[in-house]
């Protein structure tokens, strides 16, 4: 296959792709904007963070803890109906966080709990897509890529619209944008041609019984506990720009950090699916995350503004291929039938590993410099992959060709 025919440009041009793209993006922004946007508003209705950081992080709570469940229902009933309704759940909670502002603790727990649990999944829907249309191999490791690069954007250019919108107009019109975005984006995604094809296993096309959790697939939960590592240092290094920005007595630098730690990740994403890697993508995974631990671990041991501006950038830069090399391995192990669910896992995993990361970094902080809680944070990464890599070596390849879906074989 020619380099043409693998650019980003032939994979955004596949049949569909970006019609299911885009609007994937657009529902991603509410995502990205939704937290601040709370924060803001909640601080101000009740002039405690303390209020705000406890209803964010009981939506985050229960968007994690229902993000299998909602990938299972998916792949039963099919994305349209399903995605649907969640981002009409989801839209609606949010405005309604917004409009109640003012109420009592336990009424904003309980918005925020429909809220995380309605959450729709797009970027874990879209990754079922991009197996769906596109070959294994380079493509879809492009397609993946452009994927991972698009979470990257999204958290950058969003929490940005969010502050600006919050300051020049009201804190509630940051949320609506929020509320917003996740409805059209949904309405626009679950009309695409790609995405209607995914009618789930409960549907009348689909004769042959359902298939078992991916969780009992041989190599696959070794894939997914492994995911927690890089989820950690996500976590880590989110605490770690504005700790080191502190200790540094320069507020700006936690900004530059996290800016240098996105802009990186993007673009590893995007170097890594030009490239044409012909490691088994466990080895990939297994080579990746522990050069990431190292870069991180050296970036606390060295300390000082110089090393945490580069050590940042080249973790980025490898977070992004760990991450692909993760979701792929999990696409390959995964029977279509449950890929949405495979991916939720993936997702739940990588999320667990941030939270982690986030909280072990933060009570370390207290008692310790900043360089060295970043260095003893990156332990539990560093045992986690250990006890994952024997598994992870001796998992054996798929033997056969990957079955795609209709809109894979109809380009």
């Amino acid at each position: 296959m020619s380099t043409d025919q693998l650019s980003y440009r032939a994979v955004l041009r596949t049949q569909h792709v970006a019609r299911s793209f885009l609007p994937s993006i657009i529902g991603r922004l509410s995502l990205a904007t939704s937290g601040l946007a709370l924060v803001f508003l909640l601080e101000r209705s009740t002039g405690s963070f303390a209020i705000a950081g406890v209803v964010i992080a009981t939506l985050g709570m229960a968007n994690v803890v229902a993000t299998a469940w909602r990938a299972r229902l998916i792949d039963r009933r099919g994305q349209t109906v399903v995605l649907t309704a969640l981002s009409l759940a989801h839209a609606a909670s949010l405005v309604a966080l917004g409009l109640t502002a003012n109420a009592e603790l336990p009424i904003l727990l309980c918005l925020s709990v429909i809220a995380g649990a309605s959450s729709p999944p797009f970027a874990t829907t879209m990754r079922v897509l991009w197996s769906a249309a596109l070959p294994p191999g380079g493509m879809r490791t492009r397609g993946l890529s452009l994927d991972a690069v698009a979470g990257e954007v999204t958290y950058a250019v969003g929490p940005l619209a969010t502050a600006l919108l919050a300051v020049t107009v009201d804190p509630l019109a940051s949320l609506l944008l929020s509320a917003g975005c996740v409805a059209v984006g949904a309405a626009l995604f679950v009309t695409s041609p790609l995405s209607r094809r995914q009618r789930g296993s409960n549907s009348a096309e689909h004769a042959e019984p359902v298939t078992l959790s991916p969780l009992r697939t041989r190599g696959f939960p070794a894939v997914v506990f492994a995911m927690i590592a890089p989820g950690m240092v996500l976590g880590c290094m989110d605490i770690a720009a504005p700790a080191v920005a502190d200790a540094e007595s320069n507020t700006l630098l936690s900004g530059v950090l996290l800016a240098l730690f996105a802009g990186a990740s993007a673009a590893g994403g995007l170097l890594y699916g030009s490239m044409q890697v012909r490691a088994v993508l466990e080895r990939q995974l297994l080579v990746l995350t522990p050069v990431l631990l190292l870069i991180t671990a050296a970036t606390g041991l060295v300390g000082g503004t110089i090393a945490a501006l580069i050590g940042f950038a080249l973790s980025g830069l490898c977070l992004a291929p760990a991450l692909i090399a993760g979701y792929l391995a999990a696409n390959a192990r995964a029977d279509h039938s449950v890929r949405t669910e495979a991916n939720g896992w993936m997702d739940t995993a990588v999320q667990f590993g941030a939270a982690l990361g986030a909280a072990v970094f933060g009570a370390l902080t207290d008692a310790a410099a900043p360089g060295h809680a970043l260095v003893i944070s990156i332990v539990i990464p560093g045992v986690t992959i250990a006890i994952c890599a024997p598994f992870l070596l001796r998992s054996p390849q798929p033997e056969k060709p990957e079955q795609h879906e209709p809109a894979g074989r109809h380009r």
